[in-house]
């Protein structure tokens, strides 16, 4: 072959290479678009909700509205911000909610009716009006115990419990302030930046990003006395009404747990049916908050093994 034929065989191949980078980059390009369109209504957002007996209520959610659901409710003072190292971690075939409770955050703030019951009204009055069904219940602290008493009421849209930071049941002294929530009842608006940042950082053990640390403590200041003070008289839990709860149940607590105490957790396992106990080492009260990597590996793993199994013909 001649130099001049060589020159334009290599020139054809060369051609021929660029026009198919060209398109393979293009196709790239518009698969990544696609992708992009197609999840960007996975996208986390914030919306109101209206309960049936008028209450509005924050929450979040994110995910495939077709996905399997995780619901998360926030221990007491926080919100659903209490979750947002939790949310990145998720994949977008999960359909995730996240609610305020009442008297929290941007959530309605009701002069009275933080009673269990009241909290998990809410609640299931989601469930049906979002047709939510199968889902697994995540609960913090104050959120455990309102994750327990939704599932007392009607375990039927509920196929697995997670409970983080709980307990059985919530002592009661002679003044009949719950334990260990007494001192909210002590709190009159507004509430304090030093007892809101003291109060969050008590539930901490393993260091967290300064800049969640920072919304949860303004997200504690949102909070209205009369919700503490209604927490502190109106919180009740029944070890008994435990016994009824036979759905699968993932109990987590932190070994450094300031408010809860390996007592309290052994006590917890054993009044439910269908529970076992995961301990966080090192770890305090707000462990997805100090270990959120962890946390979601274990949450995805449980729902995944008790995961309904179906008929076999």
């Amino acid at each position: 072959m001649s130099f001049v034929r060589r020159r334009k065989f290599y020139s054809i191949v060369l051609l021929l290479v660029a026009a198919f980078l060209i398109l393979h980059d293009g196709a790239q390009a518009q698969g990544s678009n696609q992708e992009t369109q197609d999840n960007s209504g996975y996208a986390l957002t914030s919306l109101l909700y209206q309960t049936r007996s008028g209450v509005t209520l924050n929450y979040v959610q994110q995910g495939d509205p077709n996905g399997s659901v995780l619901l998360f409710l926030h221990g007491g003072g926080d919100s659903w911000h209490s979750y947002d190292r939790v949310y990145p971690l998720i994949p977008q075939r999960y359909r995730v909610y996240s609610i305020t409770l009442r008297g929290h955050g941007l959530s309605d703030h009701p002069d009275k009716g933080y009673a269990t019951a009241d909290f998990a009204g809410d609640v299931l009055d989601f469930l049906v009006q979002k047709n939510i069904r199968n889902a697994t219940l995540i609960g913090h602290s104050l959120g455990s115990f309102v994750a327990q008493k939704v599932v007392e009421t009607d375990s039927s849209r509920i196929d697995r419990l997670v409970l983080i930071g709980s307990g059985s049941s919530i002592n009661q002294s002679d003044n009949d302030h719950n334990e260990p929530f007494k001192f909210f009842a002590t709190l009159h608006d507004p509430i304090p930046y030093s007892f809101a940042r003291d109060f969050q950082a008590s539930t901490i053990y393993a260091p967290v990003p300064a800049q969640n640390f920072e919304i949860w403590v303004a997200e504690a200041q949102k909070v209205s006395a009369a919700t503490l003070r209604g927490i502190a008289h109106d919180f009740r839990s029944s070890p008994d009404a435990l016994k009824a709860i036979h759905i699968p149940t993932l109990v987590l607590w932190g070994e450094k747990d300031s408010i809860f105490s390996r007592t309290d957790e052994d006590a917890l396992v054993h009044a439910l049916p269908n529970a076992k106990l995961s301990v966080y080492a090192e770890t305090g009260h707000a462990l997805h908050w100090e270990r959120p990597n962890r946390f979601v590996s274990e949450l995805l793993e449980f729902e995944r093994s008790s995961a309904p199994q179906p008929n076999q013909q």
